[in-house]
């Protein structure tokens, strides 16, 4: 496959690592220190302005498969892909960062002619959401459609399913415990009873999920603080404040923070130093059910993090630049840090494979893919799931068929315009689309 990335920032040195050896893979970029970071790989760089029809020709972009504007300058990012267009690419992604071109986290096939726009700041703000709105849960994912999610949680010592098996549970309908995780061990749900430490998936409908708290012993959360003043964090407390949550901005620009109070009206608009112990009692922030950081820096959302736990906030959700960081925030006490341009990342997997199958979600969950994929192929329609031959690691999690979860049992047949919920790793990726393309 021919592979024109523009930009090799943390995004594109990231999709060109994962696409090269096994793609013919360009690399458009001006800066002299990430065209050097190149060398390591098996690319060719060429150093110019990816938006250059001069730098574009040299790609061969009019024969390229896929073009990759993820720069971090939205308009060279669209210009380029546009050109790319009209030279011959067939197809093209675009990354922006700017809210005011996307009102969407990912859109396909949007009126410019562009097969995906991806925008992480709203990828970033969605999942936080749904975080917040799920608070027993681990990771959540949405699945196509919007109705119904993918939810990870670990039991704790003191939750009430401690010691109850899948048909003690009752869960309400239209909810699968899908799997359960122990020890590194993938166990199916059946007669097992659970037990502290278990990784558990379910999968179903939003608003049957939502009911669980209750059994996981999760109250709703009614007050959260958001740290940093920006457009992330608008719309996230906008989001949250229509579903009666008691939000707080706090900033540190005193000019934002009165952009933002114009703006937003029945939310708390803070300016102060929230590394300053006083400011941080006096605002009450230890009551907070739930805390989230989305300044610039890694290392201030870490620690206003952690003063906010040590003061009593239940949760902290931070936002994480640099990636290798996430699971290290993770080991020191923060419950989830989530890095918004590793969305754009899981959008190109799911560009790449959509040539083969009907790819309608695809996520990373704890190092492995979870993936939602459609059955449209005549040779799998009427096929028994115990005939996919599907690869030793990989596991259909659920079948959606017309709005209803189905465990997967090994006898159940496979229709037309089912929806299958898999998850796999990484190296097995390429193997399933296979199955189902």
């Amino acid at each position: 496959m021919h592979v024109v990335i523009a930009g090799a920032g943390e995004v594109g040195y990231g999709l060109a690592k994962s696409l090269s050896g096994k793609n013919d893979v360009y690399v458009i970029e001006k800066d002299k220190e990430k065209l050097d970071r190149l060398s390591e790989l098996d690319v060719i760089a060429i150093k110019g302005n990816a938006a250059s029809f001069q730098a574009l020709t040299q790609a061969k972009v009019d024969k390229a498969d896929i073009f990759l504007g993820v720069t971090g300058n939205d308009e060279v990012n669209i210009v380029s892909a546009m050109i790319a267009k009209k030279m011959g690419a067939k197809k093209t992604l675009v990354r922006v960062e700017n809210l005011e071109y996307t009102d969407k986290p990912v859109t396909r096939y949007s009126p410019l002619g562009f097969d995906f726009v991806v925008c992480p700041p709203l990828v970033l703000a969605h999942e936080i959401v749904e975080l917040v709105g799920i608070p027993f849960a681990e990771e959540v994912i949405t699945l196509s459609g919007g109705e119904m999610d993918v939810v990870e949680f670990r039991v704790s010592e003191d939750s009430p399913v401690v010691g109850k098996s899948y048909k003690d549970l009752n869960l309400p309908p239209d909810v699968v415990l899908a799997s359960i995780q122990r020890n590194g061990d993938i166990i199916l749900p059946g007669e097992e009873n659970l037990r502290p430490g278990d990784e558990v998936i379910i999968v179903g409908r939003r608003e049957q999920i939502e009911k669980l708290r209750d059994l996981f012993g999760e109250q709703v959360v009614k007050r959260v603080t958001i740290f940093g003043a920006n457009e992330v964090s608008s719309y996230i407390a906008e989001t949250l404040y229509k579903s009666q949550v008691n939000v707080k901005i706090v900033g540190t620009n005193k000019k934002a923070c009165e952009e933002l109070g114009e703006k937003l009206r029945g939310i708390r608009i803070v300016c102060g130093d929230f590394l300053d112990l006083d400011f941080l009692n006096k605002e009450e922030i230890g009551k907070s059910k739930a805390v989230v950081a989305l300044t610039d820096s890694d290392e201030r959302n870490l620690l206003v993090s952690l003063l906010s736990k040590n003061l009593g906030a239940k949760r902290a959700i931070v936002k994480v630049e640099h990636e290798e960081y996430a699971r290290i925030f993770e080991n020191v006490g923060i419950d989830h840090a989530l890095n918004p341009r590793k969305m754009t990342i899981l959008e190109v997997q799911k560009l790449l494979m959509m040539d083969k199958v009907e790819v309608r979600t695809i996520a990373d969950i704890s190092g492995a893919v979870v993936m939602e994929l459609e059955v449209n192929n005549q040779k799998l329609a009427e096929k028994r799931i115990a005939e996919l031959q599907l690869p030793k690691n990989t596991a259909i999690w659920v079948v959606i068929r017309n709005g209803k979860c189905i465990i997967p049992s090994p006898d159940l047949l496979l229709a037309p315009g089912d929806r299958v919920v898999i998850r796999t790793t990484w190296e097995e990726v390429k193997k399933v689309g296979e199955i189902f393309g």
